[in-house]
């Protein structure tokens, strides 16, 4: 079962990402406020860290997981933001937003299925029907900006990668980077 925190955290994580889709592809937002979206975030997670911001530290309180909250308040969010200034700067605008979108789709409900469908636990790798449904569903999203075959490869090889439980690096950051290279070959 899913908890409420990772519900919200899930939803929170689709919202942030919708936006930045929806600012791009309609030419309101560039590279240059992502790197200023990425400031502001990495300022208020240092800020969170030792102070009480009024906004900042309610939606820390309620969206972040415990653990992070002293050590690396914003993770998700300051990570995604980079993921997606590397795609926007390195990929065409369509891949970049393709790749964004399996991000913001195919990582947040694979953990809201995986968690409400799923009754293994593994022990290198996160849950097989969660992994379904987020290349399902990241598909969907990654066929309204390139064509269907660079739609299921960028979903599936990005993932297939994202179901490894991988400590070193953030799925935030792995997902958007092999999806815009994986469609950049289509």
């Amino acid at each position: 079962m899913i908890s409420a925190l990772e519900l919200r955290r899930q939803f929170l994580h689709m919202a942030f990402g919708i936006f930045l889709v929806t600012m791009l592809y309609f030419h309101f937002f560039n590279i240059y406020h992502l790197i200023g979206i990425l400031i502001l975030g990495l300022i208020f997670s240092r800020l969170c860290k030792s102070y009480t911001i009024p906004l900042a530290s309610w939606v820390m309180e309620k969206f972040e997981r415990p653990e992070n909250r002293k050590t690396f308040p914003g993770k998700g969010p300051i990570f995604f933001t980079i993921g997606s200034i590397i795609v926007v700067y390195f990929f065409p605008l369509k891949i970049a937003l393709a790749s964004i979108i399996i991000l913001t789709l195919g990582d947040a409900l694979s953990h809201i299925f995986g968690k409400l469908l799923s009754r293994k636990t593994y022990k290198y790798l996160k849950s097989v029907e969660g992994t379904i449904a987020g290349i399902a569903f990241s598909f969907f999203g990654a066929l309204l900006f390139v064509n269907v075959f660079a739609a299921l490869s960028g979903s599936l090889l990005s993932m297939v990668l994202e179901t490894l439980k991988l400590d070193y690096i953030d799925d935030n950051l792995l997902v958007p980077v092999t999806a815009a290279l994986i469609m950049s070959i289509f």
